[in-house]
């Protein structure tokens, strides 16, 4: 199962709760359940281009013939030091930068995109609208 909350760059499942405090005070604070999810949803479809880098400009041809649909988010994995064991151990923590996309075109095909390459691809119009 792939974790997909907790991404760096989100935006809130829950809308901010006010809370009048004093008079004129007006404070606002996020529901305790909140989850933390990717500005890039999950069941998005972008076509990403083969070949093309993103952020040099589309000089190429644009092909839309294969879609690909974010699955999920993976966190990112951190090596901290286990004193008991003297060693490092590898623990997972949140804000990772990788998406699990996988092709609509053939199924079979999964394979983990920078969010950056996503965002170029939306920025840029390559993004299924439904």
């Amino acid at each position: 199962m792939f974790r997909q909350y907790y991404a760096q760059r989100f935006r809130r499942s829950c809308p901010l709760k006010s809370q009048k405090v004093g008079r004129d005070r007006v404070v606002f604070s996020s529901d305790p359940h909140d989850k933390r999810i990717g500005t890039i949803p999950v069941g998005t479809i972008v076509y990403i281009q083969d070949g093309v880098r993103p952020l040099q400009g589309l000089t190429k041809q644009i092909v839309c013939r294969e879609p690909w649909m974010v699955e999920a988010w993976l966190p990112r994995d951190y090596s901290k030091w286990d004193e008991s064991t003297r060693s490092f151990k590898t623990v997972r923590v949140a804000g990772g930068h990788l998406a699990v996309v996988r092709s609509l075109r053939d199924r079979n095909r999964v394979q983990p995109v920078a969010d950056w390459i996503l965002h170029a691809c939306i920025d840029s119009g390559l993004e299924k609208l439904v």
